[in-house]
């Protein structure tokens, strides 16, 4: 759905989403690249696969926004739970939000401390990763730089963003008109522990 909303955007009507091979490297989108098993990957982030690809050698990486070729930026981060847990659970998701703004208020006041704790997190966890030591440094230090000062400083998002990601969702045959017609988006999406 991607790829072809992007391919409509460029002007080509009339391309056959089944014309695009397929690879689901999982989150693993520079490997798959660098392998050749994939010409392109989508829903990658600027400031964290571009680092990487270019601290491996590929030196010809770029990014290209999604929402400047018709598909909605949904790359956001969006607390995901069922209307029942959300009613039993309101205050402690309150307070998981004011939690989220009082770590970005950290990471945009201090982020020399934010780059200490997340280095000290990924060292404790970092048994598998195949990187030379090097190159791991390499990018995490690029995708910090680049991460750090892009935080929201407010995770809510406007109706208005998930109208336009309902209606994309339908016109790309990813939700059910009749069904998505049921229930209004904010019934499911909501800023509610927001404010």
């Amino acid at each position: 759905a991607i790829v072809q909303t992007m391919v409509k955007a460029d002007g080509k009507m009339d391309c056959d989403i089944d014309s695009y091979g397929k690879y689901n490297g999982g989150f693993y989108h520079t490997d798959a690249i660098e392998s050749g098993k994939a010409d392109l990957a989508t829903l990658i982030f600027w400031n964290f696969e571009i680092p990487e690809a270019k601290a491996r050698g590929m030196n010809d990486a770029s990014f290209f926004s999604l929402k400047e070729w018709g598909v909605p930026d949904f790359c956001q981060l969006v607390l995901m739970t069922t209307p029942q847990r959300f009613q039993d659970m309101k205050t402690v998701f309150r307070r998981l939000v004011l939690a989220m703004r009082r770590a970005t208020g950290l990471i945009h006041q201090q982020p020399d401390l934010a780059r200490k704790y997340y280095k000290e997190f990924v060292a404790e966890k970092d048994e598998d990763n195949t990187e030379t030591d090097q190159n791991k440094e390499a990018i995490m230090e690029a995708t910090m730089t680049a991460t750090l000062p892009a935080f929201p400083n407010d995770n809510s998002m406007s109706s208005d963003y998930y109208d336009r990601l309902m209606d994309w969702l339908i016109d790309t045959e990813q939700v059910q008109k009749e069904a998505a017609s049921i229930v209004t988006v904010d019934k499911y999406w909501t800023n509610d522990v927001a404010w």
